[in-house]
């Protein structure tokens, strides 16, 4: 993803997970707790960066599957999370809980209000019953909500409203950068690489050359990078014939 805002999500929860946060918050009656929005077509990333960022700040990873759930069974499961987790609610616009409402330019707390008492689910929740969960005495302290959907424009505004949905982000499909990255990637040496004697690897400097000729060739916003990596790995054994067939 692009290096500024990543940088810039990695201080926030940096921020957020400060020793003397929690302090800070409860001295001042606000909810400590973190939520995030992440937006962008289908295999832009968003559930693996939920996951490296787990990783990065060694936090359990909790994903609720919001169609399996009764009102109930998530009032429990929410209960029982530990204080310092990520929860992750994946692709909540597939899920039957987030249509929009039509002609509406104001969320304002009255038509929210009115969003919490009819029901917007295809399966067992209705919206209302998810936003008291994520608002109610079993949301813990601590804890990094994660949203990722590929259409944002299909999301109840009360679902990511501010104080729920503090930050989006949005991940877009690859632009020249992160498909020289990829490239870089796939081709550049790295220790423990298994190097076949009848194909010698390229040097790093080739590689970057061909990198800059392989994302010259792909117009920029069009594939994802999950589908210009699959086609890099799929031609691993060679960056010159990566440049060759990206055609």
């Amino acid at each position: 993803m692009n290096e500024e805002v990543k940088a810039a999500l990695i201080r926030d929860i940096e921020g957020f997970l400060h020793q003397g946060a929690h302090a800070w918050h409860l001295s001042r009656g606000i909810p400590y707790r973190k939520g995030y929005l992440l937006y962008g077509p289908p295999g832009t990333g968003k559930s693996s960066l939920c996951l490296s960022l787990a990783g990065r700040f060694d936090l359990d990873v909790y994903i609720l599957n919001i169609s399996a759930v009764g009102s109930r069974s998530l009032s429990s499961l929410l209960a029982e999370l530990p204080p310092r987790c990520v929860l992750l609610l994946e692709d909540v616009d597939a899920v039957g809980i987030a249509q929009p409402r039509q002609g509406e330019t104001d969320i304002g707390q009255a038509k929210e209000d009115a969003a919490r008492d009819r029901p917007q689910s295809q399966g067992k929740l209705s919206l209302s019953e998810i936003l008291n969960a994520l608002d109610g005495v079993s949301s813990h302290e601590g804890r990094l909500l994660m949203v990722t959907t590929n259409h944002l424009d299909h999301l109840d505004r009360a679902l990511i409203r501010a104080g729920r949905v503090d930050k989006k982000i949005e991940l877009p499909n690859a632009d020249k950068d992160v498909i020289f990255r990829l490239f870089c990637m796939i081709f550049k040496r790295s220790e423990g690489n298994i190097l076949d004697p009848k194909q010698p690897a390229e040097d790093d400097e080739t590689v970057e050359r061909y990198a800059h000729e392989f994302a010259g060739k792909i117009p920029e916003r069009e594939f994802s990078p999950a589908e210009i990596q699959s086609f890099l790995v799929e031609h691993r054994g060679s960056a010159r014939t990566a440049v060759d067939k990206v055609q």
